[in-house]
C-alpha cells in the first residue's frame, strides 16, 4: 500500500532539502484563516468529502468552535492541505508535528493517510471529550514572560494543574482543572508577573485530565497499517515528546501517536535538537508558528514565513 500521490494542477514552490516543517496543534486561532485562499484547495474538499464535514465551509464563517473533534481535524486538514502544494514533487528534510499536529506531519511523511488522520482527530476528540467527563473539565493556559523552569516550580505547588508543554524560552502551556483556572491565572500573574492566555479550548490536553485516551486510540488504530511509501523513510518525524526530541521510530509510531495527548510536550528541545543549517518553515499563514520557533532563539534567517 502506497500513499496517494497528489492532485495535478497544484505546483510547488521551490523547496531545501534542509527544510522543516513545523505542524501545529490545537491552539492557534483559526479565525486568522477565514478569509485565505487556501481554503479553496482540492486536498481541503477531498478531506471534507471523506468527513461528511464541509470543513472549508466552517472555516471560512468561523464555526469551528472549540468541540476537540472538528477543531482539530481542521487544523490538521488546512495544515495539511497548504503543505502539500507546497510540497508536491518535493521533500523537505523533517516534519514537527505539536500536539495533535503530529498527525498532519505523520500524513505529509507518507507513513499514513491524511484521510485516516482526520477520521482519528475525530475519535481522538470524543475520547478527550470523555476523559474530560471522567477525571473532571479542564482548561488550557499559555504562560507567557517567565522561564519554563520559573513557572514549573510555580505550578507544582498548585493543585489540579500542570505543565502540558514548553513552547519557547518564555512561553509555557498549561493544562488544570475548569474551578482552579481564576486561581492559576491571578497567582501566576502577581507572584510571576506573567501574562497569561485563556487558549481557545475547552479541555486540558498533555496531563492527567487525559488519562485512558492513548489506550483507546490504540484500539480504534488497531486495524491501520503504516503505509509503504517509498520516501516516506526520507523524512524525519519529531513529535516533541519531552522524554525524547529525536526523530520517531516507524515501528513505535502508533504508540507516539496515541500518547500525544497524555504526556507533556517540549517544542524548544525538539527546535533546538537540529543543526544550525536547517530552515524552519511555516506550515500555514497567521498560525503564529514564525515567532514559535523565533522565540526558540532561532535566528529570523533560518525561519521561512508562509505566505
Amino acid at each position: 500500500m502506497s500513499a496517494d500521490t497528489p492532485p495535478a494542477g497544484e505546483a510547488a514552490v521551490g523547496t531545501s532539502a534542509k527544510e522543516v516543517v513545523m505542524f501545529p496543534g490545537g491552539g492557534i486561532d483559526m479565525n486568522n484563516m477565514r478569509d485565505t485562499p487556501l481554503l479553496d484547495t482540492s486536498y481541503l474538499r477531498r478531506i471534507s468529502s471523506f468527513l461528511g464535514i464541509d470543513l472549508a465551509d466552517r472555516l471560512a464563517k468561523g464555526e469551528v468552535g472549540s468541540e476537540p473533534g472538528p477543531y482539530q481535524t481542521s487544523v490538521a486538514a488546512l495544515t495539511y492541505a497548504f503543505t502539500r502544494q507546497r510540497y508536491e514533487g518535493a521533500r523537505p528534510m523533517a516534519v514537527i508535528g505539536q500536539s495533535s499536529g503530529v498527525w498532519a506531519a505523520a500524513a505529509l511523511k507518507g507513513a499514513i493517510r491524511i484521510e485516516d488522520a482526520c477520521k482519528l482527530l475525530m475519535i481522538r476528540g470524543q475520547l478527550i471529550a470523555e476523559a474530560s467527563a471522567r477525571h473532571g473539565e479542564g482548561r488550557m493556559l499559555s504562560v507567557v514572560g517567565p522561564e519554563p523552569s520559573e513557572t514549573a516550580a510555580a505550578v507544582e505547588e498548585m493543585d489540579g494543574c500542570w505543565v502540558s508543554g514548553v513552547m519557547t524560552r518564555s512561553s509555557v502551556t498549561l493544562g488544570c482543572r475548569l474551578e482552579v483556572r481564576e486561581d492559576v491565572e491571578s497567582t501566576l500573574s502577581k507572584e510571576l508577573q506573567a501574562n497569561v492566555v485563556r487558549l481557545p479550548i475547552d479541555f486540558a490536553s498533555h496531563c492527567p485530565l487525559m488519562a485512558g485516551v492513548a489506550d483507546e486510540l490504540k484500539k480504534a488504530m488497531s486495524d491501520l497499517e503504516i503505509l509503504e511509501d517509498g520516501d516516506a523513510d526520507a523524512i524525519d518525524l519529531y513529535d516533541c515528546f519531552t522524554d525524547d526530541p529525536g526523530p520517531v521510530d516507524l515501528d513505535s509510531l502508533w504508540d507516539r501517536l496515541a500518547r500525544n495527548v497524555e504526556e507533556p510536550f517540549d517544542l524548544l528541545s525538539t527546535v533546538r535538537s537540529f543543526d544550525e543549517d536547517a530552515l524552519f518553515v511555516e506550515s500555514l499563514p497567521n498560525a503564529g508558528i514564525f515567532n514559535m520557533i523565533r522565540y526558540c532563539g532561532i535566528s529570523r534567517k533560518r525561519i521561512i514565513k508562509a505566505e
